[in-house]
């Protein structure tokens, strides 16, 4: 079983996509901010590329590769990366901007009751913008038209 699973090569595409683009965004994200974070290649969310969209573009496109664009298979995988996408630009990013507005408001609310209290911060970071899954498409477009076959 566990070599029918490496043997996978619409996974293993998947696989390609993933940790590429997260090795990516962390190089991206260090060269922006001028510092490498560990914790942002292996479990940031957010940033370019968006590698949860190429990693279900690289299934969607290896399905569609491997059993046919008119393959149910590749249907499945086309709607749950219409949904990622979406979710991605929309609600996840939304959350994020929530995030960031209660932040301020908590470091406003505890510095005008008591400084001495702490607040925790919301993670802000959440969404892409639609750049950011754009390229994560093309990305995983890449990778399953590279590595599918």
């Amino acid at each position: 079983m566990l070599q029918e699973l490496f043997a996978n090569r619409t996974l293993g595409c998947c696989m390609i996509a993933w940790i590429s683009a997260q090795i990516a965004k962390c190089i991206i994200d260090g060269l922006r901010h001028r510092g490498w974070s560990l914790r942002t290649m292996l479990f940031g969310s957010g940033g370019m590329p968006s590698s949860h969209t190429a990693f279900v573009t690289a299934l969607a496109v290896s399905a569609g590769i491997r059993e046919g664009f008119d393959s149910t298979a590749f249907a499945v995988c086309f709607v749950m990366l219409f949904v990622v996408m979406t979710d991605a630009i929309g609600v996840r990013r939304e959350t994020g901007r929530q995030g960031s507005a209660i932040n301020l408001l908590m470091d406003w609310f505890t510095q005008e009751t008591d400084p001495e209290v702490e607040s925790k911060d919301l993670k802000e970071r959440m969404g892409h913008s639609p750049l950011e899954v754009l390229v994560g498409f093309l990305w995983g477009v890449g990778c399953a038209i590279l590595f599918a076959r």
